[in-house]
């Protein structure tokens, strides 16, 4: 059960990252930082592929123990020093040098190689797998792990402060996106901790109580996870969950004028104004906030002309123009009809 929730998560991750790297290729203008950015994720992608079963079964991981560990190593590495650095750059006082000789993302380089080391001198039927919770005991392998872990520790807690600090900067909706991706980077530190407490207690004690330890771990890699593609997609989603709610008081508002727009048509069937043909047409058919506005707009004619009031001339001391009394739309009830 926990592996296939393992493999769903690393799945759903992939779908999100590969998502953000589109949403970042296809701006315009770019600059180094989205440049950053976009490699960052697309190596945490690579990282998250390799713990998904049909990836791992058509890559051929096995031929070559401990390859797969080493693929999420790294792609995590790279992945969480690109993140920091990207954070804490629009922090620094100071002007950073281009972002590929960065200092942390060469820390990751030098710490992706020790691993690799470590894991070539570790003979291949005591190499781990990246989903297991046991570190077979070997010093070379619990160095993987312990080395591994310091860093993801240290990159995950500064991005963590980096976003508390922007979300300091920042307003409205894209403050609170920053702490959603401030709750991830705790949640990975906190994921890393366990890892470290994990190896250490298997070196001090052979019991197996680390087996219901690790589902705590796993907990805690899910809403890391969660809540760092939540981060990631929050000004989408915010303004997704803001057009639909427009949609909704649009469609409401379009109910309610309903039978009073019906009525006013019936007696004034002249003020309903022409549709458009073709694709234009069919547009603003499936645009329900200019349906609302055609049926007020339509409504506000009828009543002028129940009322007796020149739809068409103007008030006595001219032609109309900006001076008129506005309509509920604020439009000027002479030039109500001439705004569609």
């Amino acid at each position: 059960m926990a592996a296939t929730l393992q493999y769903f998560l690393s799945g759903f991750l992939c779908v999100a990252l590969l998502a953000k790297i589109a949403e970042l290729r296809l701006k315009r203008l770019r600059d180094p930082r989205t440049t950053m950015l976009t490699v960052a994720l697309g190596s945490f992608t690579v990282a998250a592929l390799a713990g998904i079963p049909v990836v791992r079964r058509n890559v051929p991981f096995e031929t070559v123990p401990g390859v797969a560990s080493l693929t999420m190593d790294t792609g995590v590495s790279v992945s969480l020093a690109l993140l920091t650095a990207y954070l804490w750059r629009p922090l620094r006082r100071t002007r950073s040098g281009p972002w590929w000789r960065g200092r942390l993302l060469l820390a990751a380089g030098a710490v992706s190689a020790l691993l690799a080391v470590l894991m070539a001198a570790t003979p291949p039927a005591r190499r781990t797998d990246p989903l297991q919770n046991e570190y077979t005991g070997d010093w070379k392998i619990v160095g993987v792990y312990l080395i591994g872990n310091l860093f993801f520790l240290f990159c995950s807690a500064a991005s963590a402060i980096a976003c508390l600090r922007i979300a300091r900067i920042v307003r409205d909706h894209v403050a609170l996106g920053v702490r959603v991706g401030a709750i991830g980077m705790v949640a990975y530190a906190v994921t890393c901790v366990n890892r470290l407490a994990l190896v250490v207690a298997q070196l001090l004690s052979a019991d197996a109580w680390f087996t219901w330890y690790s589902v705590v771990n796993f907990v805690f890699t899910e809403a890391a996870v969660l809540a760092s593609v939540l981060g990631l997609h929050f000004t989408a989603l915010w303004r997704a969950v803001g057009g639909v709610r427009r949609a909704y008081d649009d469609l409401r508002a379009f109910w309610r004028i309903g039978p009073a727009w019906r009525r006013l048509t019936t007696l004034h069937p002249e003020v309903v104004l022409p549709r458009e043909r073709g694709l234009r047409g069919l547009g603003d058919l499936i645009d329900i906030s200019y349906r609302r506005y055609r049926r007020e707009i339509e409504c506000q004619d009828a009543l002028l002309l129940l009322s007796g009031a020149p739809t068409d001339a103007g008030p006595p001391g001219g032609p109309p123009g900006d001076d008129d009394p506005p309509t509920a739309l604020g439009v000027p009830h002479g030039s109500a009809r001439k705004v569609l």
